[in-house]
């Protein structure tokens, strides 16, 4: 994403709790900052991209963070996945001290990330997206404005769980191939052409070899990692009760992912779990 917004021409700081990750964007041209204060400091747009809610707040509220720095008018797009509520409570304390803010969690993976073509789900003003537009096409292909804050959120845990919901039926079903000794790549060319088509069926299948670009064909490196689908179906699971609407397959769902990082395969593509899949038997 950084190597995208310095390609469209904007000039770019960048921080990283983790500093080694920040050298290929300096590679690149980007600035390198000390500390998310000193990143925002001459900024129009903050760009966060987070795990979970608690760190998103301390990259805004830390004594050296963003909050302490930030102009008023500043737009703060948080491309994080967190639960809506907090979404809303994080847009609150940025309009508190006069920035704009805007929601937009992502979908796509790191090839979208790497090609500029990802999906942004955008909860916010929508005067404040135009403002923003010219960044965010920078790195995505796709922008909706679904609403204000957490409603971006929303949508994107939904996301999550079709996303999780294909994975676990190819999985399975690709164990049962396996048990039938079916060849897979075979499979795979008539699940692409019938009613089985999805997005795991056209970029994730369970089996080393079958598509060579694919996490499977490449020792199973995300991608998307198992542990943080697993938190986007907590989070899915815990809006649900929010709402009392029952999500029954969500659940079973998440704790196959649960499963799967239990194997050792937390760090690794979710379609790991076609791995733990094809050794579980009745």
């Amino acid at each position: 994403m950084a190597a995208n917004i310095l390609k469209a021409g904007f000039p770019l700081a960048v921080w990283n709790r983790t500093a080694a990750k920040s050298a290929e964007a300096a590679h690149l041209g980007a600035s390198v900052a000390a500390t998310p204060s000193e990143a925002a400091r001459d900024a129009d747009v903050v760009l966060l991209c987070l795990p979970a809610a608690e760190e998103v707040r301390d990259v805004l509220t830390r004594e050296d963070g963003i909050f302490a720095s930030a102009r008023r008018g500043t737009i703060v797009v948080d491309c994080s996945t967190i639960d809506p509520a907090s979404s809303r409570d994080v847009a609150a304390r940025c309009a508190a001290r006069g920035l704009d803010f805007l929601e937009a969690p992502l979908s796509g993976g790191t090839i979208g990330a790497k090609n500029g073509t990802l999906t942004l789900m955008i909860g916010g003003d929508a005067a404040v997206l135009e403002r923003a537009r010219p960044v965010l096409e920078a790195v995505g292909k796709n922008l909706f404005h679904v609403g204000g804050p957490g409603a971006g959120q929303t949508v994107k845990l939904c996301n999550q769980m079709i996303f999780a919901a294909q994975m676990v039926a190819v999985a399975e079903a690709f164990a049962l191939l396996d048990d039938a000794g079916i060849d897979p790549a075979l499979a795979t060319r008539i699940f692409s052409t019938s009613t089985a088509d999805c997005t795991v069926v056209r970029g994730r299948i369970p089996v080393p070899g079958v598509q060579p670009e694919a996490p499977p064909s490449n020792g199973w490196e995300p991608g998307f990692a198992t542990k943080w689908m697993a938190k986007d179906l907590k989070l899915a699971e815990e809006l649900a009760r929010d709402t009392n609407r029952p999500v029954v397959q969500t659940a079973v769902n998440h704790q196959l992912m649960r499963l799967a990082m239990l194997a050792g395969y937390a760090e690794k593509d979710l379609s790991a779990l076609g791995l733990v899949l094809r050794e579980q038997r009745r």
